[in-house]
């Protein structure tokens, strides 16, 4: 039969021009080089392997295969010049070839580990060439993978697992009987169990390949730990789709044994019950179907080889993240850690990425390794943003290889503006009068923006505690200061609305007023609380007062009393006034703690309100015009304080005038009309009409008793 042939017969097994399988080696197509040669080339020429199969040993890594150039009988001879390429497939170009081994004469000698070759020979005849194809094998000695269970009293089970690429194998039972298991009509895993009634010690196992017609490259007989348990080790939790799947993996598996994946919601109630969620097969498993708004646990669950349920020694917990949209430029990301495993992670990443970016990808910074919330500012509206968290656990030994445990969130979208909504901005706000300009308020928002944030402010105002607030302006900065102020004492209240660079403007702030400074009484000033909504901050302290008054001397103003209430006394600062007028301001604050800010002092300055000093006017009650006194007592003159003109009459008994002048410079010497006549001792009737330096026009009457 032609090598050239579709088929093949070896050892009883039909192999077809696809990939076929004796066992575990798998025999690859036969390239499409060397059932169809490319143009220049005829079929010809004949390969040939110093072994009909190679065999390792259990401690090689790779063996020699040597390849002949043999005569071919329909040529009459070898191929001239010939090349040998190894390891060949349906890739391989022979116009740009790869795998060219070294040529010694009609030989040449491929290093090669486990596994099946195709091997291509080419050269020429007579100026033609030619090539031709031939698949080698390589087996090695290694010792099988197989499990060994001891079910109950004397029964034993013995599993010979999927990842063995050897045929047959031959089973040692401790009774001394021997059993062969043939994979080449059984596919693996194949389990055997029987019933020890004499012998001690575990079953042994050797594995080898069937060529031929007989065993060949057979191992040593290997004692595997007896294992009655059959425990996975789940070590890797990915979640997928947005939560609504999840890959899970896990290893100390019996390759082509299915595993169920149990499930249960992680709310913190361990009653919940564990529901099969999935089916897991060669140490991995997808689950679908997940409510991406619950966190779940997940173990396995298989039988045994003695057929008893057995779970996997651990227990691994989802990490469920979402965000909060605070605005367009800002979201909150916040996750858990998972409950199991019940420790904090040795590193803990969340992952940010831009959708349709290929260069985006990075870690955001982290507060610690056990963090569970992450500010995202400087946001794009026009993008969309993703975000995942991974937590990766110390290394555990797993059948001898370190092996991390690794729990990831699934992706989510964090668009500013699909997800963006009106809400009530909640920003510290500084509201009061300039300090510097008592005709002009200021309000300034601490939100903490951003440039990138491309906000627009839009400011309200109404008066005097009313509701109804009216637009003052838009800004493009968080401050705004308001210049149309009355000359008369007004309460100010302010609200703003904030509006985004995706156009969605947020609902109104609470109000924010000034305080109102007055006077309901002679001598004392009364304000307004300083008020900051609550919603604003976190705690705060008692309100302060300072009450100040301008000072002219030094054009500044000077501290003159604090205090927690809501009225002060100024009395006695007026009665050591030396000027007609004082002018006065409160200044209210209190330190907050916020969102954003610990301790932050925050003040208000309220209008300024000036009290009219009252004019002083000191008159004697009596005097004694003789000569004998002292200069004082020889006049009726008065004294006067903050009063910038007045006339004064003196009355006799009889209601006629004996005295006028100017209240401020004017004596009577107490004469009578005429100057010269000395007045009679007693009582005189006076009446004072004068203005005060403030403008306020008054009247005082009274009596001045005159002695001889």
């Amino acid at each position: 039969m032609s090598v050239w042939n579709k088929f093949f017969i070896i050892s009883g097994i039909w192999l077809i021009g696809s990939a076929s399988v004796i066992h575990g080696q798998t025999i690859p197509p036969e390239p499409s080089v060397c059932t169809t040669p490319p143009s220049g080339y005829l079929k010809g020429g004949r390969i040939g392997f110093d072994n009909t199969f190679f065999c390792m040993q259990a401690s090689d890594n790779t063996i020699d295969v040597k390849i002949n150039n043999n005569n071919d009988p329909a040529l009459g001879s070898t191929l001239a010049s010939p090349k040998f390429y190894f390891g060949i497939d349906n890739t391989f170009d022979i116009n740009s070839p790869t795998g060219l081994l070294t040529t010694v004469g009609n030989s040449a000698i491929a290093k090669a580990t486990e596994g099946v070759y195709w091997v291509l020979l080419e050269g020429t005849k007579n100026g033609q060439k030619y090539l031709s194809c031939k698949y080698t094998e390589v087996g090695k000695r290694s010792a099988p993978d197989v499990s060994v269970s001891n079910c109950t009293g004397n029964q034993y089970s013995v599993t010979i697992n999927a990842t063995n690429k050897q045929d047959f194998f031959t089973i040692n039972w401790p009774d001394g009987s021997v059993e062969k298991v043939d994979a080449r009509t059984t596919p693996l895993p194949i389990t055997k169990t029987k019933a020890i009634t004499s012998g001690t010690g575990v079953p042994e196992v050797q594995a080898a390949y069937y060529r031929f017609s007989n065993e060949t490259c057979q191992s040593a007989f290997f004692r595997p730990v007896l294992d009655a348990s059959d425990s996975p080790f789940i070590h890797t939790l990915i979640g997928e789709n947005e939560g609504k799947s999840a890959d899970i993996q896990f290893n100390r598996i019996i390759v082509g044994k299915t595993y169920d994946i149990l499930g249960r919601v992680d709310n913190g109630n361990t009653s919940e019950p564990w529901l099969k969620l999935g089916e897991g097969l060669n140490g991995k498993a997808t689950l679908t179907g997940l409510d991406p708004n619950l966190r779940y646990c997940f173990k396995t669950r298989t039988k045994n080889s003695c057929g008893n349920d057995v779970y996997s020694e651990n227990t691994i917990c989802s990490i469920k993240i979402n965000a909060d949209i605070k605005s367009s430029s800002e979201a909150e990301v916040r996750w858990n850690l998972p409950t199991e495993p019940n420790a904090i992670p040795s590193k803990l990443r969340l992952y940010k990425d831009e959708e349709g970016c290929n260069t985006c990808s990075g870690l955001a910074l982290l507060s610690s390794n056990y963090a569970t919330k992450y500010d995202a500012k400087n946001l794009v509206c026009s993008k969309t943003y993703l975000f995942m968290v991974q937590a990766t656990y110390p290394v555990v030994i797993i059948e001898g290889t370190p092996t991390p445990i690794v729990v990831k969130s699934a992706q989510i979208k964090v668009n500013p503006k699909t997800n963006a909504v009106a809400k009530k901005p909640n920003d510290l706000v500084f509201v009061g009068f300039d300090p510097s300009d008592d005709q002009k308020v200021q309000i300034r928002i601490v939100d903490n923006s951003n440039p990138i944030d491309q906000l627009k402010y839009t400011f309200y105002r109404a008066e005097n505690e009313s509701t109804n607030f009216q637009k003052l302006g838009e800004r493009t900065e968080s401050s705004f200061d308001d210049v149309a102020i009355s000359p008369d004492p007004k309460s100010y209240c302010y609200k703003y609305t904030v509006e985004d660079n995706c156009g969605v403007t947020s609902l109104m702030s609470d109000p924010f007023c000034t305080i109102l400074l007055g006077s309901k009484t002679q001598g004392s000033l009364n304000w307004s609380p300083f008020l900051t909504p609550p919603d604003v901050y976190n705690s705060a302290s008692p309100v302060d007062y300072s009450i100040e008054y301008f000072d002219e001397d030094f054009n500044a103003y000077i501290l003159y009393q604090t205090t927690a209430s809501l009225q002060e006394s100024v009395q006695k600062l007026l009665s050591e006034s030396e000027t007609s007028e004082i002018k006065f301001r409160v200044m209210g604050q209190q330190m907050v703690d916020t969102d954003l800010y610990t301790n932050q002092r925050i003040f208000s300055y309220s209008n300024t309100f000036i009290i009219k000093v009252l004019p002083g006017m000191y008159i004697p009650t009596a005097f004694t015009p003789n000569g004998e006194g002292p200069a004082e007592s020889e006049t009726f003159k008065i004294n006067s304080k903050f009063v910038s003109e007045g006339n004064i009459k003196i009355f006799d008994r009889w209601g006629g005038t004996i005295f006028e002048g100017n209240a401020l410079t004017g004596e009577w010497d107490g004469t009578e009309a005429n100057g010269i006549t000395p007045a009679p001792a007693g009582n005189y009737l006076y009446v004072i009409n004068a203005v005060s330096d403030t403008g306020l026009a008054f009247t005082m009457k009274g009596t001045v008793l005159l002695l001889r």
